[in-house]
């Protein structure tokens, strides 16, 4: 990218970012009772803003939080656990309809610990397709909890294996294996650093998050990340590729080719850019830390 093209892409992030700050953030966590939801919602925000109790189900009302990083507001919605016992599942759903509206991602938990798919789970399903539409399971992530409950020797199968499963039910549900197979998943423990494998998850987490969010929400997710999340984990050279290629995909679909560098900007796939860049704030930490040269293995 020759000058002029590095600087009209500046100055095209520089207005995003100053566009941010009438812009939310969208996300909520949906499924069923005792599956960590609410523990999944203090893991994204960096702290322990859900009650959890691991006897009892303790949301039986659709609560919104709001926090803010770097600059950046964001909204995440903790939701009734579906198929509880109680019968309230229509109730529950509704609720949610009414008081989620354009979300920039939804995060679906399933516990990897379980050993089949139950009829209570295809019913979860079916409940949120058709309430929510399909669509929505375009924007989603399969969060599978309590990993740690797992063998090192049968983790890796199990979440293959569990993918799978659901990933099916889904395509069953929707009778659409393209949405469905495509859906991300991502195994996680809210009471440990790490997985079974001895990996990190977090980063793992948020790399899937971002490769899921709407279009429309990406360069402020990904502000939103930077530096915040950063200092909470550490992203290796394969998620920060996924997450830079996600990056630029979000400025070719802003820019067209209104500003005459789409196929400049195309060319960021492939070759670090700005290394030498070294601006302050939000557009120089996007920058920093998703478009310029990266060495972690």
């Amino acid at each position: 990218m020759d000058d002029q093209k590095a600087a009209e892409f500046l100055e095209f992030l520089e207005r995003k970012v100053q566009a941010l700050t009438g812009q939310r953030l969208v996300f909520f966590v949906i499924g069923r009772a005792g599956w960590g939801k609410s523990s999944t919602v203090n893991s994204l925000v960096g702290q322990d803003v859900c009650k959890v109790d691991d006897n009892e189900p303790t949301t039986t009302e659709v609560t919104g939080f709001n926090f803010e990083m770097n600059g950046v507001k964001a909204i995440i919605f903790d939701t009734p656990g579906l198929c509880d016992g109680s019968g309230n599942d229509q109730i529950y759903i509704e609720k949610i309809r009414s008081q989620v509206t354009d979300p920039d991602s939804m995060l679906y938990i399933n516990r990897l610990d379980e050993t089949r798919l139950t009829d209570n789970d295809r019913r979860g399903i079916k409940i949120i397709s058709e309430a929510l539409g399909t669509k929505i399971w375009e924007n989603a992530v399969i969060v599978f909890t309590f990993a740690n409950k797992e063998s090192v020797a049968d983790y890796q199968t199990k979440l293959t294996k569990r993918t799978q499963i659901i990933r099916q039910a889904i395509a069953d549900c929707i009778q659409n294996t393209d949405i469905a197979y495509n859906i991300p998943a991502v195994a996680i423990d809210n009471k440990s650093d790490t997985t079974p494998d001895g990996k990190e998850w977090l980063g793992e987490f948020f790399t899937v998050v971002a490769e899921r969010v709407s279009m429309k929400g990406m360069i402020a997710f990904l502000s939103f990340l930077t530096p915040s999340i950063t200092k909470r984990t550490h992203f290796n050279k394969q998620q920060k590729g996924i997450i830079r290629r996600k990056f630029v995909e979000a400025v070719l679909q802003s820019t067209g080719t209104a500003m005459g560098i789409g196929v400049a900007i195309a060319g960021l796939l492939n070759a670090p850019i700005i290394i030498g860049f070294s601006g302050a704030g939000i557009v120089g930490a996007l920058i920093g830390t998703w478009l310029s040269r990266y060495d972690d293995e």
